[in-house]
């Protein structure tokens, strides 16, 4: 008997809060008075799990994908970086079968957009 193929993968991110940005967290726009920092939309979430799906595919990581030294990034929407990698590792015969994310931070508050996000 053989046993399927596993692989993890482990994607994790960061970016500073700041002034005049909205704060994205898995696609959702949490109400605060921050938001985070980067050349797209920051959304620290998406990224990470991006990453890990390349990663688990031996597929690079996000940096290798969406470089954010490339223009055409700027400001993009992290769900484009997150439905290429996912559909890259789907061509190549892998299925995600367990996601766990964990966001670290003091305030805002998460909880109350838990379902949302």
């Amino acid at each position: 008997m053989t046993s399927p193929e596993y692989r993890i993968g482990l994607g994790h991110d960061r970016h500073r809060l700041v002034a005049g940005r909205k704060l994205l967290l898995g696609g959702v726009e949490v109400p605060f008075e921050l938001g985070l920092d980067g050349h797209s939309d920051a959304d620290v979430l998406l990224h990470a799990i991006t990453d890990a799906l390349l990663g688990a595919a031996g597929l690079g990581d996000i940096g290798d994908w969406f470089p954010n030294t490339d223009p055409q990034w700027a400001g993009a929407d992290s769900t484009v970086f997150l439905q290429a990698a996912l559909s890259s590792v789907k061509e190549r015969g892998w299925q995600v079968v367990n996601l766990d994310c964990t966001v670290h931070a003091e305030r805002p508050k998460l909880s109350p957009h838990k379902a949302a996000i």
